[in-house]
């Protein structure tokens, strides 16, 4: 899509959301050509999942979803402590 979008040359006119992280993602969005994206929390999930794993051992019963959470990041947040961390390159 960002490659369609620059080829066009449409940067500004085309309002381009993205899911997770990456480099190019992470370019686009420091650039202006996508606006933002969602990305999962890997630390949440990694939480999550030692918690459930705990609770199984003890026998308890685990809810059939598990929300690990997820953030919007965009120009104004993608080198936050929040936010920074949770990308990948």
């Amino acid at each position: 899509m960002l490659n369609a979008v620059i080829e066009m040359k449409k940067e500004g006119k085309i309002v381009v959301i993205g899911y997770d992280s990456g480099q190019a993602q992470m370019d686009a969005i420091r650039n202006g050509v996508m606006a933002g994206a969602i990305t999962q929390n890997p630390v949440g999930i990694g939480y999550k999942c030692v918690e459930a794993a705990v609770k199984a051992l003890k026998g308890q019963t685990l809810p059939k979803t598990i929300d690990t959470g997820f953030f919007w990041y965009d120009k104004t947040n993608i080198d936050s402590k929040q936010i920074a961390p949770l990308l990948y390159k």
